[in-house]
């Protein structure tokens, strides 16, 4: 925990006390002997994933995510995601290897090479090896690419073996699930259900007493009512995975009011070294909580004061030291210009070799480079309508071919573009002149550019107020002693309200989530809550979350099945009681229609009114009976012309009369909607195949025990 890191830079005490309790918990497990899920993340179907092979994955596909974001520091959420996903394709490779297995499926070496190689190449290769100024796949890109492969260091060789198996599994995905796809068959009966199902037509009129009809206050609901309702629901009730439900309390370590007068200090003594510096960019990187901006800045961009000031002080102008947001600030204004927001413009990019574009194809030297330009440039200062033209068929930058060097809008402030920027503020449009940037040289012409604005250059120095290591260890101190004292759920409550501290709760939490409502990185709470250990009631220990401390109390539990009717017995009120009332409406409508066979009486009497209606047996139907599949399926046994009710669905009572009853049409082709339907299983079955598979292997996940 970070707060152990802070203990640790001022009391030697500490990595005493942690070594006596690492001490105490090997000796403690010495000699115990090891139970099944010890060394391994998990099994499928009866197949270890041992945790060294989970381990060393994780940190492969850590080292990938490193190597495509240019970062070698990822964020916690990160690495839990990769954890997450590494388990997934594990289980999924073990899986799916065995369903290959059992059916021969697989991909032989003539075979990927046709699929690396080949006349018709997988979609990855299109996609990755294409000439980088047509964009269209060039084949001998991959020739080459292999021709050096034994020449390049071993990450670039780990890269193309998992680049390989990657066309090899989506190889073998494929065939699996075109086995499944193609072994689909509608015969013709059934397409002529279907068809009938679809377009035969009932007309109706109908009408459904309101339930608010029957008053809650004479609806008595018994036990026997919500255990019926269970029953016959029960299937709603299954629970795919266990889940738990936490209070809990948040300690936020906020600066206190010492932090704040150390920073005032600190930052009024930093600013005489402030003003006497030479070099404040360099002054700002080596003391400021944000690095230097030397970018120009208009109206509306700047902290406090200095938005309504900086533009009309003098260049030279220092400003004392203000707090704003948690925050302080010291700045000298640096320069004011008149300069527009954007410009457009295009170029002709001439390159070397050596340069920072790395074209191989590239051999003239930079002396070369800039005659070559020079000489261009002299062409078009006499035909510079035939810009494009040389931009197309001289410029060495990848994408000039497409879009005839066109740089579109080029914003103020833009790193990238800054040196063309900086040029084109000297210049009108149409103007030429060659540039030298740190790819080669251009012939930069400037195309157009708005108008100008004053603004402001500033050297702005920022100190945030943060918490110091004694209020983290006062902080981490308050949260360890509501732990330590509040041992029962009345107590948690008593002294939580005592204190002023909200009482957060979350539900439905799963055994591998990485977070709880409204706060993210809690996967030590989740492990806690799910612990063999931890009962209902319980009280946790503080849980250090990088400036945070929480204290939770587990007050729910969900296992793995159907949930009992104790547990969803609060949520059923309301459908138990709709459905009391749709029974005493239905006796009370089945006495009506014995005494009184007007069906328009019968309505007013039930103070409704009666709809028209068209019901489809297999189609969707936009109206209250529509709801009521049961209803509907009795009513397409039914009798034209004949009273029917009153029939009970599960949302309402209703009395129907059929007046017609309109057959499907004949038809002789079903071709098409043979095609339909198989085109409707397809589509379904591409995101069940697996899915399927997964929720019949057993797979047992000890992955918590690790992480």
């Amino acid at each position: 925990m970070a707060i152990i890191g802070r203990i640790r830079k001022h009391s030697g005490l500490a990595v005493i006390i942690v070594g006596v309790a690492i001490a105490a918990f090997v000796i403690g497990d010495f000699g115990k002997k090891r139970v099944k899920g010890t060394n391994e993340v998990g099994y499928v179907n009866g197949e270890a994933i041992p945790y060294t092979e989970f381990s060393n994955k994780v940190e492969e596909y850590i080292q990938v995510q490193k190597d495509n974001s240019g970062n070698d520091k990822i964020t916690d959420e990160e690495t839990f995601s990769i954890r997450q996903s590494t388990w997934n394709n594990l289980v999924k490779e073990i899986l799916m290897e065995k369903e290959y297995d059992n059916l021969g499926i697989a991909v032989s070496s003539d075979e990927l090479f046709d699929q690396v190689q080949g006349p018709n190449p997988h979609r990855f290769i299109l996609q990755y090896f294409k000439d980088p100024k047509t964009h269209v796949y060039d084949p001998q890109l991959v020739r080459n690419y292999l021709k050096n492969l034994d020449n390049m260091e071993a990450k670039a060789k780990d890269q193309w073996l998992r680049f390989e198996k990657a066309i090899k599994d989506d190889r073998l995905e494929n065939k699996y699930n075109n086995l499944i796809k193609k072994g689909y068959y509608v015969p013709k009966a059934f397409l002529k259900r279907l068809y009938a199902e679809q377009t035969q037509t009932l007309k109706i009129r109908y009408f459904a007493p309101p339930l608010s009809l029957v008053s809650d206050s004479t609806t008595v609901v018994t036990d026997a009512d919500y255990q019926k309702f269970y029953d016959e629901n029960k299937w709603n009730f299954l629970q795919e995975e266990p889940t738990r439900t936490v209070n809990y309390l948040l300690f936020e370590v906020k600066a206190s009011d010492a932090d704040r007068k150390k920073t005032m200090a600190d930052v009024l003594s930093l600013n005489k070294e402030f003003i006497a510096s030479n070099d404040l960019p360099n002054f700002i990187n080596a003391n400021s909580d944000k690095k230097y901006d030397s970018t120009f800045k208009k109206k509306g961009n700047f902290p406090g004061i200095l938005d309504s000031t900086a533009l009309s002080d003098k260049p030279g102008t220092f400003y004392a030291p203000f707090e704003i947001n948690d925050a302080w600030y010291m700045a000298k204004l640096l320069d004011i210009q008149e300069r527009p927001d954007t410009m457009k413009g295009e170029q002709i990019m001439i390159t070397f070799a050596g340069s920072a574009l790395k074209d191989e194809n590239v051999k003239r030297t930079k002396e070369q480079a800039k005659t070559r330009a020079d000489s261009l440039f002299t062409i078009l200062k006499k035909t510079p309508e035939r810009f494009r033209e040389f931009a197309v068929n001289y410029s060495d930058f990848p994408t000039a071919k497409d879009d005839g060097g066109e740089l579109k809008e080029i914003i103020d402030g833009q790193p990238n573009f800054a040196l063309f920027f900086n040029e084109g503020l000297n210049m009108k449009p149409k103007d030429m002149k060659v540039v030298e940037t740190g790819i080669g040289y251009a012939i930069f012409r400037l195309t157009t550019k708005s108008k100008p604005i004053k603004k402001a250059k500033m050297a702005i120095l920022q100190r945030n107020i943060e918490p110091s290591n004694q209020t983290f260890q006062d902080t981490y101190l308050k949260a360890s002693a509501f732990a330590g004292t509040t041992r029962t759920k009345e107590a948690f409550a008593k002294a939580a309200t005592e204190k002023g501290l909200a009482v957060r709760a979350s539900e439905n939490i799963r055994e591998m989530d990485n977070f709880l409502s409204g706060l993210s990185s809690a996967r030590e709470v989740v492990r806690w809550s799910f612990s063999e250990k931890t009962k209902i009631g319980d009280i946790s220990p503080v849980f250090d979350l990088t400036g945070k401390y929480v204290v939770a109390m587990l007050t729910g539990t969900a296992e793995k099945g159907y949930m009992t009717l104790e547990k969803v017995h609060d949520g059923l009120t309301q459908a138990v009681r709709n459905e009391k009332k749709i029974s005493i409406l239905g006796d009370q409508l089945k006495k009506s229609i014995e005494s009184l066979q007007n069906f328009n009486q019968l309505a007013m009497q039930f103070r409704t009114k009666v709809d028209t209606s068209n019901l489809i047996f297999g189609g969707y139907n936009n109206n209250a009976i529509g709801r009521d599949p049961e209803v509907i399926g009795r009513l397409f046994t039914a009798k034209q012309g004949v009273l029917q009710g009153p029939l009970k669905g599960k949302y309402g009572v209703y009395v129907v009369i059929i007046d017609n009853i309109v057959p499907a049409a004949e038809i002789q082709d079903y071709t098409s909607a043979r095609m339909q339907q198989e085109s409707t299983f397809v589509n379904r079955s591409e995101g069940m195949i697996y899915d399927v598979l997964k929720k019949t292997a057993k797979i047992q996940d000890f992955r918590r025990n690790f992480f």
